[in-house]
């Protein structure tokens, strides 16, 4: 089973006619060689795929299956592309699960942590991430205990620690679960199963049991091509399309890549923390915010009582009026 993302992926980087007539071979020789089955597993609604996805579609580039909003299942056949109602349901079930899951993890994971780390407190918390800050590095190595002793629960939380902060994330895992559904019934092992994306949300997709295979275009975020390394899959050289045509010519020859490529920097974007600012820290930027805002209402205030659209109108532009009369007097 062959899965590829469409935005970044199929999808972008000035796609060139030659590029889509050697896609479209490949496929054709995948389905006839192999008997493989082309899977697209994307964010859009099916709608927005096929407007998206015309022009393949016009040089007949059509997948097997397509996986839209990253849960619901439909296969093509000659009227159209048919939905799998009971398939479709079961992946809401289990995207509903895990969420539930994550959702329960984290305010645990806060009431640990405050219980047994008392030089620890929360900078950040939603349904999705929760931030801790500590005192010093010993306090930190405490708190990654008590960190991981709750992530364990959960395999779609991330946890990056730093010098003096513990940040934890929950993975987006819709893509991956409904991928692993398909697989599952369509009677295809995580073994046979060939995946190239290029965002966060495909990381799911790229797990040991889900897709045995891995692969990124250039283009793809930092934690994706660290996924595809860590994996031993192959990074393509090459942006988008071109790098999904790289990468099926890599896995035909058996040459992959999986080395980083020469633009990426080990950690630039995490050596330092999360990016978090404690309570009370928001700096000069925030003050100016705070202070071009309430310029931007009292501009308006003041343009509605000028139209006498204000209650006291009258009272607020006679008072407008002496302020800028005793300004103009100061600075004669």
């Amino acid at each position: 089973m062959f899965v590829t993302d469409v935005d970044g992926t199929l999808v972008g980087h000035r796609v060139g006619f030659d590029q889509y007539e050697a896609f479209r071979r490949y496929v054709g020789i995948l389905r006839d060689k192999y008997g493989a089955r082309w899977v697209i597993c994307t964010g859009r609604s099916l709608r927005s795929f096929r407007h998206v996805f015309r022009p393949m579609m016009m040089l007949g580039i059509v997948p097997d299956y397509v996986i839209s909003r990253h849960a619901y299942i439909y296969e093509r056949k000659s009227r159209g592309w048919i939905p799998h109602g009971v398939w479709n349901l079961r992946v809401r079930w289990l995207q509903w699960r895990h969420e539930w899951k994550v959702r329960r993890a984290i305010p645990r994971m806060r009431r640990r942590m405050l219980g047994k780390n008392p030089f620890a407190r929360v900078v950040l918390e939603n349904h999705g991430r929760i931030t801790f800050q500590f005192e010093d590095e010993g306090a930190t190595r405490f708190g990654m205990e008590i960190v991981q002793s709750v992530a364990q629960s959960s395999r779609y939380l991330q946890v990056f620690q730093y010098p003096c902060e513990i940040d934890v994330r929950a993975i987006p895992f819709t893509k991956g679960l409904a991928v692993s559904e398909l697989a599952h019934r369509i009677g295809v092992a995580p073994e046979r199963v060939l995946v190239v994306g290029d965002g966060h949300n495909d990381i799911s997709m790229m797990q040991p049991d889900v897709a045995r295979w891995t692969s990124c275009p250039v283009n793809a975020a930092s934690e994706v091509l660290e996924a595809v390394n860590r994996a031993g899959g192959h990074i393509a050289a090459s942006h988008s399309l071109a790098g999904v045509l790289e990468t099926l010519k890599a896995y035909e020859d058996g040459v992959l890549n999986s080395a980083l490529p020469s633009s990426y920097a080990a950690g630039a974007d995490r050596s330092g923390g999360s990016g978090v600012k404690a309570p009370g820290t928001g700096g000069r930027f925030g003050f100016r915010s705070l202070i071009l805002v309430l310029m931007v209402v009292l501009v308006v205030v003041l343009v509605l009582a000028k139209f006498h659209l204000l209650p006291f109108a009258q009272g607020l532009v006679a008072g407008y009026e002496r302020m800028v009369d005793r300004l103009v007097q100061l600075f004669r």
